[in-house]
């Protein structure tokens, strides 16, 4: 990605289909989720941070396992 253009949703459509997808999150990245959802991205510690991109990172790599 040379541009530095903004990227939208509309520009990762492309990428995935419509599937059910299943990840299994330890009792810490669960807590993570809620407290997330609770108090929003800038409430997380560092540590916080990290398990949130641990999540996401399973995610992506249910979603799209070859990339």
């Amino acid at each position: 990605m040379s541009d530095n253009k903004e990227k939208t949703l509309q520009d990762y459509r492309h990428l995935v289909v419509s599937k059910d997808i299943t990840v299994h999150l330890s009792q810490d990245q669960q807590a993570m989720i809620l407290k997330t959802y609770d108090y929003g991205l800038n409430a997380l510690t560092d540590i916080d941070e990290m398990l949130l991109s641990a999540v996401i990172r399973q995610l992506k790599m249910s979603i799209q396992p070859d990339a």
